[in-house]
């Protein structure tokens, strides 16, 4: 059983700014958790930079004397977290991250905010500003209110995308990670069939470990059988770790209201209202000229890989 490090759930409005230096509980969680020790830190950082930048793998997404944004310290050290602090993990992550243009090419075209204007307003996805008591953020997704008629497959997965890449800058969340609840309330048939094999790697490299972030646990609600359809695609491409993060709920959520609280919840999940997402749906709009740049340089490299 994982370990509460805080006594309920609480408010913890994002952070992007707060240093690397940690204190107090959050010290505690990286050193039990990610192995992270900071008297080795600087070590480890330049063992890392020095392995990428040898690297063959990592090379082919750079141009020839240019300076990668993942030599940054604060980069380097989202890589290393999400890797436990093994340089060669890291790097494993990191060479899957950077093949995403390549591998979900649709995804990362459609994975600009302003882009986005019905999945935000349709409310199909939200990353909140609470932690449980495990200190993970918590994300709520929301694939069977999708309306595959009105919004493009690639467009739900580039807000997912966007909400990941906005939770992985956060320190906090690099630590403690993610729990996350999937809501399948109205996933049909429709559904299914506009879900492709690039939506089907994308969605289950994110849990497995292919993006530096940590994804620790996954309520599963409102789950039809039709849904086995899908599990059977996704599961031989999981690693164990995540599908034993996996919790299926059905149509009770007595353990999911004991571990999130019902007032972030929809109706859909025995809330008692709408999905809030508008505080993370701000910050990604303010954000949206970097994720401009973020793409253009993704699918650059790309198109120069083929």
């Amino acid at each position: 059983m994982d370990k509460q490090y805080f006594p309920e759930i609480f408010k913890d409005p994002f952070d992007f700014e707060t240093t690397n230096d940690l204190e107090g509980t959050w010290k505690t969680i990286a050193e039990e958790i990610l192995n992270e020790h900071p008297e080795e830190r600087e070590q480890k950082i330049a063992e890392f930079q020095k392995a990428f930048q040898n690297d063959p793998e990592v090379s082919k997404w750079r141009t020839p004397g240019e300076t990668s944004r993942f030599e940054d310290r604060k980069h380097m050290i989202q890589y290393l977290r999400a890797g436990l602090w093994d340089v060669n993990t890291a790097l494993h992550i990191l060479r899957q991250y950077l093949a995403s243009g390549h591998l979900y090419p649709g995804i990362v075209k459609a994975s600009v905010p302003m882009l986005l204007e019905k999945v935000w307003s349709k409310k199909l996805l939200a990353a909140t500003e609470y932690r449980d008591v495990y200190g993970r953020r918590i994300y709520i997704y929301r694939p069977g209110a999708w309306n595959p008629d009105d919004i493009p497959v690639n467009e739900l997965f580039a807000g997912a995308y966007l909400m990941f890449e906005m939770m992985a800058w956060e320190m906090k969340t690099q630590i403690a990670g993610i729990t996350m609840v999937c809501d399948l309330a109205g996933f049909g048939f429709k559904h299914l069939r506009n879900i492709g094999m690039e939506q089907v790697r994308c969605m289950t490299s994110f849990m497995s470990g292919a993006f530096p972030i940590w994804v620790r646990r996954i309520h599963v609600c409102n789950n039809p059988r039709l849904f086995g359809v899908l599990f059977n695609m996704m599961s031989p491409l999981m690693d164990e770790r995540s599908k034993k993060n996996m919790v299926f709920h059905g149509n009770d959520f007595t353990l999911l209201h004991k571990e999130v609280p019902v007032f972030l919840l929809p109706k859909s999940l025995g809330g008692s209202g709408e999905l809030n997402n508008d505080v993370s749906v701000k910050i990604l709009m303010e954000r949206n000229e970097y994720y401009e740049e973020m793409r253009e340089h993704t699918l650059k490299h790309t198109s120069t890989k083929k």
